[in-house]
C-alpha cells in the first residue's frame, strides 16, 4: 500500500498536454466557489499568452479578478513586465444581464483585438441569483455558452471557462450540464491528501491524461517553467498554435 502511494505521489501531469488549444471550449472544473481552486491555471495560461505576445480577454463573473495575480506569474527579471498587461482586456459584469452583454460584445471585440485566449471566470455564478427565474437563467446562460462555443470554433480562439465541479442546486446542475454538453475538453481538479500533504490531482478529457500538479521547484524557476510549457506546445502543435 505504501509503495502504491509513493508511486502515485510521484506522478505529475504534463502541463504542456493540458494547455488550451485553439478552436476549443475548455472547462476548468474543481472545488471552491465557482472552481476557485482551478483559477490559478487560467492565470498562468494568461501570463504565458501575454509573454508570448498574444492578447487575452478576461471576463470576471464573480468580482474576484486581481491583476496582481497575473503579474506574479511574470518572471521577476523581466523588464517592465507590468506593460504586458496592456494586452489583457478585462470585463466585469455586476448583474447577470451585464455579464451576458459582455459575452455578446466579445463577438465584435475579438475581430479588433485578434485575441488568442478568452478566460470566462465563474460564468455560472451570477446565473444563480434568486432574483431571476430558472427559465431566465437557463435562457441567458444558454445564449452565452453558445456564443463562446461558436467563438472558439469560428475564430480559432482558446476559450476557457471555470466552474465548480459539483452542483449545489437543481439550477446549478442544469447550467453545469449546458457547459458539459458544449465543451470540447475539460480539466477536472480534486484535492487529495498524499503523505500528509494536500495535492491537486488533475484529469484531462478527452485525452484522459492525469496526474498531480507540481509547482516550479528550486531547480526550475517560474520563467523556466513557462518556457518549458511553451516549448512543449511548440513541439506538439507547431508555432501557429500559440504564436
Amino acid at each position: 500500500m505504501r509503495r502504491g502511494l509513493t508511486k502515485v505521489a510521484q506522478s505529475s501531469i504534463d502541463e504542456a498536454r493540458i494547455f488550451p488549444r485553439k478552436g476549443k471550449l475548455y472547462q476548468l472544473e474543481g472545488p471552491g466557489h465557482s472552481g476557485k481552486s482551478m483559477r490559478n491555471l487560467a492565470e498562468v495560461w494568461t501570463a504565458i499568452t501575454l509573454i508570448n505576445g498574444g492578447y487575452v480577454h478576461w471576463i470576471d463573473g464573480a468580482c474576484r479578478f486581481n491583476p496582481a495575480r497575473i503579474i506574479n506569474n511574470f518572471p521577476s527579471d523581466l523588464p517592465d513586465s507590468e506593460k504586458l498587461l496592456h494586452g489583457l482586456f478585462v470585463g466585469r459584469g455586476f448583474t447577470v444581464h451585464q455579464f451576458a452583454h459582455l459575452i455578446e460584445r466579445l463577438q465584435s471585440e475579438v475581430k479588433i483585438t485578434r485575441a488568442q485566449l478568452i478566460i470566462i471566470d465563474a460564468p455560472i455564478s451570477m446565473h444563480l441569483d434568486s432574483q431571476i427565474t430558472d427559465y431566465e437563467a437557463r435562457s441567458l446562460f444558454r445564449k452565452s455558452i453558445d456564443i463562446l462555443a461558436s467563438l472558439a470554433e469560428k475564430r480559432k480562439i482558446s476559450v476557457v471557462v471555470t466552474t465548480s465541479s459539483k452542483p449545489y442546486s437543481k439550477r446549478h446542475l442544469n447550467l453545469l450540464t449546458m457547459v458539459k454538453n458544449r465543451r470540447h475538453a475539460s480539466l477536472l481538479g480534486r484535492v487529495r491528501q498524499i503523505q500528509g500533504k494536500k495535492r491537486m490531482w488533475l484529469l484531462h478529457l478527452p485525452s484522459r491524461h492525469s496526474g498531480y500538479r507540481l509547482g516550479a521547484t528550486r531547480q526550475e524557476n517560474l520563467y523556466e517553467s513557462i518556457s518549458r510549457v511553451i516549448n512543449s506546445r511548440l513541439s506538439i502543435e507547431g508555432f501557429e498554435e500559440i504564436e
